[in-house]
């Protein structure tokens, strides 16, 4: 119960203009660095994901490609439907929020056009991935190669980007947090944070996070499996260092399986187009919540 408790709260919180501010600056500045790096740097990246490649058989890749494409197809139609469902029902939406005050419709609109293209590339999978496998014959082995290599290439850009906003929203946070816990929880004392070590906390996992992602590369090509690696390296990414922060910020425990399930959460919302920069700040809110209402609990009961 405490748990869910912290999770709305920190969906309550989520709706604050300043957390709002903070989590879209850090995301779209992030996003330009990364898209710049991209961008100047990416001949070397194309390289490097091509000689990873090498590493594999072709066979594995022409396989691997299809459902690459197949992936890429249902984002892309996912994106495409949105877009579209927003530019033509803009006012509409509008005036619904006005009447309604329902500041989650366009989640609730996004997570209906994700089940809809999810329920049509489940039931026709087979028809879509045999059409793709067909033109996959045609191409040539280079451009089959080609293609997984500009798929890993963004893809690990991607994950750096993921990296680097929750690791610089961590810092961004502290004095939020702070004035947050001065207003909601006035009772509660704010302990010192032992900077030096969390910037190691960050440090080592960002370079675990980076050599687990290099060496799983293969696994990034297989369905589901690839899902499940990104999910357990987004969870390693963030959750000690999150944890280490609001512990030394508040003096609470949280179990590992609470931790987890927290981490586990925000790490889901970084599949989510545009909802995955407010994932860092869910994160920090749910911990810091947690952490204070139980906190809250045991001054109660002394």
């Amino acid at each position: 119960m405490e748990l869910l408790q912290a999770i709305i709260l920190s969906i309550r919180d989520l709706g604050r203009w300043d957390i709002k501010i903070i989590s879209i600056v850090n995301g779209i500045i992030w996003l330009f660095i990364w898209i710049g790096i991209g961008y100047f740097s990416w001949d070397y990246i194309f390289s490097f994901t091509m000689q990873l490649l090498n590493l594999i058989p072709f066979s594995f890749i022409k396989f691997s490609g299809g459902y690459v494409i197949y992936t890429i197809l249902g984002i892309q139609a996912i994106l495409i439907t949105i877009g579209i469902l927003f530019a033509l029902l803009n006012e509409p939406i509008e005036r619904a929020l006005e009447k309604t005050h329902f500041h989650y419709l366009g989640i609730t609109i996004g997570i209906a056009v994700i089940l809809f293209w999810g329920f049509i590339f489940f039931v026709f999978k087979d028809e879509i991935l045999g059409y793709i496998f067909h033109v996959l014959k045609v191409l040539p082995f280079k451009t089959v190669e080609e293609l997984i290599g500009a798929f890993l290439a963004v893809l690990y850009l991607y994950l750096l980007y993921t990296a680097s906003i929750f690791f610089s929203f961590l810092f961004i946070s502290i004095p939020k947090l702070k004035q947050l816990a001065k207003q909601e929880y006035p009772d509660i004392e704010i302990g010192n944070i032992n900077y030096p070590k969390l910037f190691f906390i960050l440090l080592r996992d960002f370079i675990i996070f980076f050599v687990l992602a290099i060496i799983l590369y293969p696994v990034m090509l297989i369905p589901v499996l690839n899902f499940l690696t990104l999910l357990l390296l987004f969870v390693i990414s963030i959750k000690e260092s999150y944890y280490y922060l609001i512990k030394s910020m508040f003096k609470e425990h949280i179990s590992k399986i609470e931790l987890w399930i927290i981490s586990l959460i925000s790490a889901m919302l970084n599949f989510l187009p545009v909802i995955n920069i407010f994932s860092p700040a869910f994160e920090i809110l749910t911990l810091y919540h947690h952490a204070l209402e139980k906190k809250k609990k045991k001054l109660k009961l002394n």
